[in-house]
């Protein structure tokens, strides 16, 4: 409990606003258009060595490049009058002959975390290209594909901020018609004129695991869908508490082994000063970017303490150069930490479709302008504080 009350008295009130409101590997290599290749925020197990493929691929530009892109402000690609978009899976990738590429096997998404524009709306068509690891997606009307005609009609979209706009990722595997094979996939992606012309084009490849491990993944199930990434605020405000932001949802799986949808229940952060008021030690080779360890309630005191409970991730801040104030904390609802809880107690089809568990977490804004990123990773090994960590889930925040 000592640990829970070093949250500021200013903290407290955001947490009661809470309670109203509720109801990766990297790509190694990358060039062009995309920046990397991620698994698939939607599946445990979606770069699983030898398990059905659930990729994410992020898109970038000359002139933005990175997570950079993913600011909504920033518009997405479009496609030409008459033109048409290819996503080839290079190698790594297995076809499944059964499972045709169409709508039901490929997502465009204007922004992380995953709101999606299905062809029902933009009325674009997806078909086999000229070989069976091919997508083509092509336009249909006069003006192709306009990056602002590319809006998510997802429900919570409409009270974002700013509307996220363009294609930005490609996500692979709403049914996967692919299975991951070998140690490494690559990917490409292709964008042609009316004449068929090559107009921009990028490949990567993402690293598959060789063994099953707990994930984590930015999602945008609880709130409608709203994008919970990129939120703006100013200095000394509260993500979860300040006008239009909400507080930043993850989706935690225990592991990722064939079709396994276990989610780590009872999980929350316990920020760096916390820990420093625990005497906590963490090991010198840490640095000093660490904003918070993930633990999980392995007592079931419904409280986080770290002489007691397990540590089961980490996560690393980059902020404004001088910046200070910034905190990273578990909310509190009636005095008691509000832990991750089964998917389903956000979204009961999306606990039954994705599963897992859904871990949320607020954020004291720093003194100083700029872009604040927040890396969750989750150990190989609960409990093991030097062990390999998951690719990372990435939020940004803006302090304006």
């Amino acid at each position: 409990m000592g640990v829970q009350s070093a949250m500021t008295n200013a903290a407290r009130v955001i947490w009661v606003i809470l309670f109203w409101v509720l109801p990766f590997v990297v790509s190694a290599n990358a060039d062009g258009i995309v920046s990397q290749v991620v698994s698939a925020p939607v599946a445990a197990n979606g770069i699983l060595r030898d398990e059905r493929s659930g990729i994410n691929i992020y898109l970038q530009t000359d002139q933005v490049r990175g997570l950079d892109f993913m600011d909504p402000k920033i518009p997405g690609y479009g496609l030409p009058p008459g033109g048409s978009m290819e996503v080839e899976m290079v190698s790594g990738f297995q076809r499944d002959k059964t499972i045709p590429l169409d709508d039901k096997s490929i997502l465009l998404v204007v922004g992380t975390p995953q709101q999606g524009v299905p062809d029902e709306v933009t009325k674009h068509t997806i078909s086999e290209g000229e070989n069976e690891n091919t997508f083509v997606i092509k336009t249909s009307g006069p003006d192709g594909l306009r990056p602002d005609q590319l809006i998510s009609p997802a429900p919570g979209a409409a009270e974002d901020p700013i509307r996220a706009k363009g294609i930005k990722i490609i996500h692979v595997g709403r049914v996967r018609a692919f299975v991951s094979r070998g140690e490494r996939g690559v990917v490409a992606v292709r964008i042609k004129d009316r004449s068929g012309n090559v107009i921009a084009r990028g490949s990567a490849d993402v690293e598959f695991f060789a063994k099953p491990s707990p994930q984590i993944f930015l999602t945008n199930i609880p709130h409608g869908q709203r994008n919970h990434n990129w939120q703006r605020l100013g200095p000394g405000q509260v993500v979860g508490a300040a006008n239009n932001t909400l507080p930043l949802p993850l989706l935690l799986y225990d592991r990722n082994e064939g079709l396994e949808r276990m989610g780590i229940v009872g999980a929350g952060v316990l920020s760096k000063a916390q820990l420093i008021a625990a005497k906590f030690e963490m090991p010198l080779s840490y640095g000093t970017d660490v904003a918070a360890l993930i633990f999980r309630d392995t007592d079931e005191d419904k409280v986080l303490n770290p002489a007691t409970d397990q540590v089961i991730g980490i996560v690393r801040e980059e902020i404004p150069e001088g910046a200070s104030g910034q905190q990273l904390l578990t909310p509190l609802v009636n005095e008691m930490p509000f832990l991750s809880v089964h998917t389903s107690n956000f979204n009961e089809r999306a606990g039954h479709t994705v599963g897992g568990a859904i871990m949320q977490v607020v954020y004291i804004a720093g003194d100083t302008p700029g872009i604040y990123r927040l890396s969750f990773s989750m150990f190989s090994k609960p409990g093991d504080m030097t062990s390999p960590t998951s690719p990372p889930a990435v939020y940004t925040v803006v302090v304006e």
